[in-house]
């Protein structure tokens, strides 16, 4: 084979083609890559099913209401009158009680945060899962 053959002319083509090619592929797999790992895409991708897990998500995290606004005042009525009645009135919290009812509230949300974290990392690591095929 000689150097200035159109054999080889068009095997450099060809390879130029392919290294083309093989160049725009792994641009392409890149900005699917960042796109994978961003929760924006998700939304843009399945709005409605983000919605849902959204509302689930939300719906588990509020506590159910045991009390309605419109008994609240009844039952701290009835409340306080047991305690009067067992000669146990009702305490103020006092200064450590406030202290531990604010540390225990940040604990609270901070568990809640982090549980709401995970397992939206749970999902997006779900969705961005490869399908595994059955043989």
């Amino acid at each position: 084979m000689q150097q200035d053959s159109p054999e080889t002319a068009a095997l450099l083509r060809r390879m130029a083609e392919v290294r083309a090619d093989l160049d725009d592929g792994a641009q392409e797999i890149a900005e699917s890559a960042r796109d994978l790992g961003e929760w924006r895409h998700y939304v843009r991708s399945y709005p409605w099913l983000c919605l849902g897990v959204a509302c689930v998500v939300g719906y588990l995290i509020v506590p159910r209401r045991r009390v309605g606004p419109e008994n609240a005042r009844q039952f701290m009525a009835e409340w306080i009158e047991q305690r009067r009645a067992l000669g146990n009135p009702p305490s103020t919290l006092g200064v450590l009680g406030a202290v531990r009812a604010v540390a225990g509230n940040l604990l609270w949300r901070s568990a809640v945060s982090f549980v709401a974290r995970r397992a939206t990392q749970a999902v997006a690591a779900a969705l961005t899962s490869p399908a595994k095929e059955s043989s």
